[in-house]
């Protein structure tokens, strides 16, 4: 089971208040419904290919409306993406269009969330019907909520920002996704809707996951140290060699770094300030040290110009 999936897996078993339960349904009802009348009789869609979020619909229409039969269909899916379930109302439709603004030409949906927690419902609703999110072991973070409905969508963008989440708009095809990218964000708005075990995993893995990565860029960037403190090891022997071979004369204070290099050849500029000291009983800075392989480049240079 993805990860999103397992999202809507525990928002689906929340126990809600009345007004909550009620904003939840309205945000299913705007992302998620199509209205029909056929032959006088009126019926409403829901439409959905994750059969937890088609009952959790049904569970809910029925503890506030006068729902009694209902329809189910299941047709196949686009791009191989398993069997769409259609569930149909035809029960209490004209208490459902009056209170979710049905057709209505007023449209008085804000009134459904007045307050935070209704606010949060409404969103969880969005989520649940047309939400996703990406699993937090991939490189990437990102939650969506996408309609064709751009009135809906946009008061998921209104809600989502009442929270400070910093959601933005986007288009895709015929519809919009609302969405979020910074990693806190997304934290915050899965704790905001209710998911908070998947909260505690999200983070785990995210920890995880940045944390395998710094110990990675570590690992990398002292690799890369070491490489370049051999190569330039094998340039300061490529100018000491050089020089003896044209047997030209170096300074005490060259000579003895240059000896000092031949005796370790693999040991980087902090090693040998550490060596000098022990070897000649006198202290020398980094900087010191690498004016005196300066030094002797000058002279590897001149020798190979001439």
């Amino acid at each position: 089971m993805s990860y999103a999936k397992r999202v809507k897996e525990e928002l689906s078993h929340l126990t809600l208040s009345k007004s909550e339960e009620i904003a939840e349904i309205s945000a299913m009802i705007e992302l998620g419904t199509e209205f029909q009348i056929s032959k006088n009789q009126k019926s409403l869609w829901f439409k959905t290919n994750n059969p937890t979020i088609a009952r959790r619909f049904l569970t809910l229409l029925k503890k506030n409306y006068d729902i009694g039969n209902t329809m189910l269909t299941k047709r196949q899916g686009n791009f191989n993406r398993g069997f769409q379930i259609e569930l149909g109302i035809t029960d209490d439709l004209d208490a459902i269009i009056l209170e979710h603004s049905i057709l209505s030409e007023t449209d008085n949906t804000y009134l459904l969330t007045l307050t935070d927690e209704d606010k949060k419902a409404y969103l969880r609703g969005a989520f649940l019907t047309s939400g996703s999110v990406n699993d937090p072991k991939r490189s990437e973070y990102h939650l969506e909520i996408y309609s064709e409905n751009k009135k809906a969508i946009l008061r998921v963008l209104k809600l989502m920002n009442y929270f400070d989440l910093n959601a933005k708009l986007t288009t895709r095809r015929n519809g919009v996704i609302c969405y979020i990218k910074e990693v806190s964000k997304i934290e915050d708005f899965l704790r905001l809707i209710g998911a908070f075990e998947m909260v505690y995993l999200f983070e785990d893995i995210r920890i995880k996951r940045d944390f395998n990565n710094s110990i990675n860029r570590v690992l990398n960037c002292e690799i890369a140290n070491e490489k370049k403190a051999l190569n330039a090891a094998n340039e300061q022997l490529r100018n000491i060699k050089i020089i003896e071979n044209h047997k030209e004369k170096m300074t005490d204070k060259l000579y003895m770094v240059a000896k000092l290099r031949r005796k370790n050849p693999l040991a980087t500029l902090n090693e040998l300030v550490l060596l000098y000291e022990e070897e000649y009983n006198e202290k020398i800075s980094k900087s010191g040290l690498n004016h005196r392989f300066i030094k002797i480049k000058e002279i590897a240079n001149n020798l190979e110009e001439n």
